[in-house]
């Protein structure tokens, strides 16, 4: 019954290699015209998540979403690359995205929403049956030397992806829902990864990085 009930929920496509050389946003997918959130399913957890052939693509339908438990990574490392634009992160340490509340916070005190450090906080999604949990950081070095090699030889796509890379945040998860494997009762990077696209900005640049659902977002 499980397996038959897995089914319905998930569905694992596998595309055609694609051709390296533009940044080609695809989007979330639809089962029937119901939302969905997507990654891609063969992910280098070494490489934020990146997938090097965007070979396998691996959707949730967000309306299932409450049947599953919200768990901490535990000793994963729950940094990814998904890219929040600085517009909304500065939306989400304000306190005005939809669904979206500030969790906690390192020490600084007595900020007015108008000059929260969005990377100085933990934000919880809470909405519709979806709960996780997330803090935004600066890119590290190694993730522009991972847009160097993906772009290689490619100057402008280089520049303009490490661009909007300087100028927004990525996503570390803290607490994911345990869908990929719920009968276990920990997280998998995929759910990482899930949690990751559900938040991140609709438009993701870095080749390998699924475009995301932005939930939270006036705009999305």
């Amino acid at each position: 019954m499980l397996f038959i009930q897995t089914r319905k929920i998930f569905s694992i496509i596998v595309l055609a290699t694609l051709a390296c050389g533009s940044i080609w946003p695809i989007g979330p997918i639809d089962f029937d015209g119901d939302p969905a959130v997507s990654i891609y399913r063969d992910y280098d957890d070494g490489l934020f998540g990146r997938s090097l052939y965007r070979g396998v693509i691996f959707s949730v339908k967000l309306d299932s979403f409450g049947r599953y438990r919200t768990l901490p990574v535990g000793h994963l490392d729950g940094l990814t690359a998904y890219l929040v634009s600085s517009r909304r992160g500065n939306d989400i340490a304000a306190g005005s995205s939809e669904g979206l509340d500030i969790s906690g916070q390192a020490p600084r005190y007595n900020l007015s929403p108008s000059t929260r450090d969005p990377e100085k906080w933990l934000y919880q999604y809470n909405m519709d049956g979806i709960k996780i949990v997330f803090s935004l950081e600066a890119a590290p070095e190694d993730l522009y030397n991972e847009i160097q090699l993906t772009y290689f030889g490619k100057e402008s796509l280089i520049e303009e992806v490490s661009e909007l890379y300087r100028d927004g945040y990525i996503l570390r998860i803290h607490e994911a829902e345990n869908l990929y494997r719920p009968q276990i009762a920990k997280i998998d990077y995929e759910d990482i990864l899930v949690a990751a696209a559900l938040i991140g900005d609709i438009f993701q640049p870095l080749w390998g990085i699924h475009d995301g659902n932005g939930l939270g977002s006036e705009w999305k």
